[in-house]
């Protein structure tokens, strides 16, 4: 079963943890330096959902094996628990040494893989013997990353035993499916910090604004506070499929895009090769403000209305985006969407964020400069390449092939 939940689903749950989470940190003031637990809390809220699911449906991937041999069981989970505990350190080593990673921006990256390695130190091997046991699948276990990385191993130890040369030995890591997994795993590097050093300081943001909303019932701080939890909202589910991947998620990455254009129109959108490309292409958005200077037209009334339309375009666009859940990651295939939004075209996502950063900048009077025409037309053209890159590496599989000739257009129902 590759199905993904409900829309409406993920939307509940992503807003019962938000509401909790900001009720303990309001209490507790623990923000600062625990803003990755909402992501553990998302990612639980999901997998009890998955799990709710494979116990009611027979045809589900996963199922409970109550018949495992204990030691068995035992030797599996360690062995899982070597290999991620050796990928982990890695991980943890590398955003502590590479100087792009070791600048007081990314210590919040630091925090969390520390307190993450010193959680996994004791409770990775309950957590395989639990999920060996109540998430068992013959599938998962030919396409585990920890058994290929296991058998990767294993292939480069007895070619270099037998005196092999290098070509044999490096042929090991050009197998399709071997590079699959290190890309993922180099995607999951690159990503992490991107998620993560966004959740405290949008949390603190939102924590502002509601304490100045429930002092001074400001019209212009409700908007802010819309914002801020709408974005909030869509950073912790990104967060979730880009830092969790797991049998209780339901959500390993079936497929990773294997071209280099692929990754470079994905990665060029994101910290911190996005900085390069708003040098080359002026970002419009980067023109609005919390204020009604610079507008075309003066005047508040033009101003909140503007506003107002900025918080329904990006609910819509969040929307959009949790229906995805957990499989929300860019160059991979995880599971198909084809309720909600994805039920009348393929990607409402990047037609509403395009959408939206018109409205937040063409309404400015330098949005109508050769600049920022310009910019705005190439950051277009980026995401429609992202798009037609995202279609040519998923029109490989069945599924999405049907779902095409289901879904015809790509952004506008009807029409394209």
């Amino acid at each position: 079963m590759h199905k993904a939940l409900s829309p409406h689903l993920y939307v509940f749950a992503c807003v019962i943890v938000i509401a909790i989470s900001l009720t303990i940190f309001t209490v507790l003031g623990l923000y600062r330096d625990f803003a990755i637990l909402p992501v553990l809390a998302l990612g639980g809220f999901y997998a009890v959902m998955y799990f709710i699911r494979q116990c009611r449906h027979k045809d589900s991937n996963y199922f409970i094996d109550s018949n495992i041999d204990t030691t068995v069981l035992l030797r599996r989970a360690i062995a899982r628990y070597v290999v991620w505990l050796v990928v982990i350190y890695l991980g943890y080593q590398f955003y502590l040494l590479v100087p792009l990673y070791n600048t007081p921006q990314h210590y919040p990256t630091h925090r969390v893989y520390e307190n993450f390695l010193h959680w996994y130190l004791w409770l990775g091997i309950p957590y395989f013997v639990l999920t060996l046991t109540f998430k068992a699948s013959k599938q998962e276990d030919f396409y585990d990353p920890a058994v290929r990385m296991i058998h990767v191993v294993k292939q480069i130890l007895l070619r270099i035993l037998r005196g092999d040369n290098q070509a044999s030995v490096f042929y090991v890591l050009k197998k399709q499916y071997n590079r699959k997994v290190f890309l993922n795993l180099a995607m999951r590097a690159y990503f992490i910090p991107v998620m993560v050093e966004q959740i405290a300081p949008n949390t603190i943001v939102l924590l502002d604004n509601l304490y100045r909303e429930l002092n001074g019932h400001e019209f212009m701080t409700l908007i802010l506070l819309l914002l801020a939890i709408l974005w909030l909202a869509d950073i912790l589910n990104a967060a979730v499929a880009y830092c969790l991947e797991s049998r209780w998620l339901e959500n390993r990455s079936r497929s990773i895009d294997l071209t280099v254009g692929g990754w470079l129109v994905c990665l060029s959108c994101y910290p911190p090769l996005n900085e390069l490309t708003s040098t080359a292409f002026a970002f419009a958005p980067h023109l609005a403000n919390n204020g009604a200077e610079g507008l075309l037209f003066s005047g508040e009334f033009f101003f909140y209305a503007i506003k107002i339309l900025e918080v329904c375009l990006l609910g819509t666009l969040v929307y959009i985006d949790l229906s995805l859940g957990s499989s929300m990651a860019n160059i991979t295939l995880k599971k198909l969407q084809t309720r909600g939004p994805y039920s009348f075209v393929r990607h409402p996502g990047t037609t509403f964020k395009l959408l939206l950063w018109l409205m937040q900048s063409i309404f400015y009077k330098k949005f109508w400069t050769a600049k920022y025409l310009f910019g705005f037309v190439m950051w277009g053209c980026i995401y429609i390449l992202r798009v037609l890159s995202e279609e040519h590496h998923l029109s490989k599989f069945s599924e999405y092939q049907a779902y095409r000739k289901k879904v015809k257009k790509r952004f506008i129902p009807g029409l394209f």
